[in-house]
């Protein structure tokens, strides 16, 4: 998926789970998720997330490591360290977890438990295609609704 179909998913899942875990400071847990959100792709160094550490996606192979279960608990982890709340790090677990979801659904699909195992799972949306620029406007009209009914 492109990044800013990720981002769309991304602060969808946030505006919901925003008023479940009602957290403190909304501003930060919205940026955290919607920052997960797109960090999975910092594996391709033509992404936007990607682009700014090139290196990471010449060590990496693209939808491996970093497309899988163990990078959502790592990052989890990490971000549970840098601000000691585990709300935080729950806002990365979530923001994380609708990248793989999103991309479990393109052509390419993921690999959940690399480097473990090679096992793909994959859907029928092409990267960049029509249907995905489809689930893009309707993920921004579902983002609107979802703020101006909140």
């Amino acid at each position: 998926m492109m990044w800013k179909t990720h981002l769309a998913f991304g602060f969808l899942v946030g505006l919901f789970l925003i008023q479940f875990f009602r957290p403190q400071n909304q501003i930060l847990f919205m940026a955290l998720i919607c920052l997960a959100s797109v960090l999975p792709d910092i594996d391709h160094p033509n992404s936007k997330v990607g682009s700014k550490v090139k290196v990471i996606g010449f060590l990496f192979e693209h939808r491996g490591f970093f497309h899988g279960i163990a990078a959502i608990f790592l990052f989890s982890i990490l971000s549970y360290m840098l601000f000691r709340q585990f709300i935080y790090a729950e806002a990365v677990f979530y923001g994380y977890l609708s990248h793989l979801i999103s991309d479990s659904i393109t052509h390419e699909g993921i690999m959940p438990f690399h480097p473990l195992l090679k096992f793909r799972i994959k859907g029928l949306i092409k990267t960049g295609a029509a249907a995905e620029y489809l689930i893009f406007l309707i993920l921004v009209i579902f983002d609107i609704y979802k703020v101006i009914h909140m």
